[in-house]
């Protein structure tokens, strides 16, 4: 039963049941950010050749530099890939790093690479190439259901992959309350991508170089080392 609003109790029920305190301040409550990160692209785009010496990058601390932290948080870092597995010591690297991520907190969801043969438009001679697989499902799957179950405000996609436009386009249709931000890797434009988002922002170098991983990290009890060259020499 609730106690008659002039009494001290009714007060202070009051109170804790508003968004404004004691001293009269109203507390905002900060928008909920979830990042979904396509590996791939990120690495091929941005850490591959311009700044291989980033690869060791903390995702979380990436995450929290791209927003506003008086206004909004991160609740979840999603990291999507698949690991070479006929390229063993890549593989291997690849590996480390995801470990390396979980550390911090970052949710991996792999897919896989599939065998596919094509032909040269040249000599016309067959070839086995792979294909990364299931990336884009993965991401317009977990995205689709976070913003359903209202685990956020605001998605921030870093991508330049055109194919998950669609993607985008029907989350808006679902749920037009949800904002969509889009994080553009170095040399790509997004801007498929960029039409259905509310806004979007290009990665910076010094974010790179301010979001590392320590050279060190410890997973399940086992010492981690950052694979060689993946940090700047003054820190690995």
């Amino acid at each position: 039963m609730l106690a008659p609003p002039n009494s001290v109790f009714g007060i202070f029920f009051a109170l804790a049941s508003s968004s404004v305190g004691l001293s009269g301040a109203v507390r905002m409550t900060k928008a909920k950010v979830n990042v979904y990160i396509d590996g791939f692209n990120l690495y091929h785009s941005t850490l591959q050749h311009t700044h291989p010496d980033c690869r060791w990058l903390d995702l979380l601390e990436l995450s929290k530099r791209l927003i506003n932290p008086k206004k909004e948080e991160i609740q979840t870092v999603y990291y999507f890939s698949a690991l070479t597995t006929w390229i063993p010591e890549r593989a291997k690297n690849h590996l480390l790093y995801i470990h390396a991520l979980r550390t911090v907190g970052v949710k991996d969801i792999l897919g896989k690479f599939s065998v596919r043969e094509r032909k040269c438009p040249k000599c016309l001679s067959r070839y086995l190439s792979h294909e990364e697989k299931k990336t884009d499902i993965n991401i317009a799957i977990t995205l689709l259901a976070d913003a359903v179950a209202g685990l956020f405000d605001t998605a921030l996609i870093l991508s330049g992959d055109s194919d998950l436009a669609p993607i985008t386009t029907k989350l808006k249709q679902l749920c037009p309350d949800k904002k969509i931000g889009i994080i553009v890797p170095k040399g790509q434009s997004a801007m498929h991508l960029k039409r259905n988002a509310d806004f979007f922002k290009k990665i910076q170098t010094k974010d790179l170089k301010k979001s590392l991983l320590p050279e060190q990290v410890t997973y399940n009890g086992k010492v981690i080392n950052a694979p060689a060259g993946w940090l700047p020499k003054s820190q690995g």
